[in-house]
């Protein structure tokens, strides 16, 4: 009889040496198999609720992070629209055209002629005149302010200033 180290079964090999292995039976009469290698259904089906749980443990932080993409998006494409909007008003060519009525505030959906991607957001443009001694206008300052309304809807905001001298 050869005793299996692992699992404490033994097992008879015929004296023919057919090569045939033998299984004990256990005290019903039930023959016991030795252990194979592989996973038990316990252990798969253990194996399985813990993965469950850590991958649901991890949705908060996946809901989190897509949150957080989403409201850097928002900013980047309010910081260009307030850029370019910037850009345009800085490099007008004539010092008396940079007005409101030049470059007028966009309401939700009228920027770059209502594009889709644009379509939450708002730009205003305010303009000041700093004025000389004599009350002529020599500087002006320029404020462009983006708006959107974030998922939550919460109200987020880019500003961008700047300023135009007169040569």
């Amino acid at each position: 009889m050869e005793i299996d180290a692992i699992t404490g079964i033994g097992s008879v090999v015929s004296a023919s040496g057919s090569g045939r292995v033998h299984r004990a039976r256990g005290a019903e009469g039930v023959p016991r198999v030795r252990s194979e290698r592989g996973f038990t259904l316990v252990e798969v089906v253990m194996t399985m609720v813990l993965l469950s749980v850590g991958l649901l443990s991890l949705a908060p932080v996946m809901l989190a992070v897509a949150q957080g993409n989403r409201f850097a998006q928002n900013i980047t494409q309010a910081t260009t629209l307030a850029e370019d909007r910037l850009e345009q008003i800085m490099n007008h060519p004539v010092y008396a055209g940079i007005t409101t009525t030049s470059f007028p505030s966009e309401a939700q959906g009228q920027i770059r002629g209502g594009e889709d991607q644009y379509a939450r957001f708002a730009r205003s443009v305010a303009i000041v005149d700093s004025l000389d001694v004599l009350s002529r206008s020599v500087l002006k300052g320029i404020t462009v302010t983006v708006t959107w309304t974030r998922l939550n809807g919460q109200a987020s905001s880019v500003t961008l200033y700047g300023r135009v001298a007169r040569f």
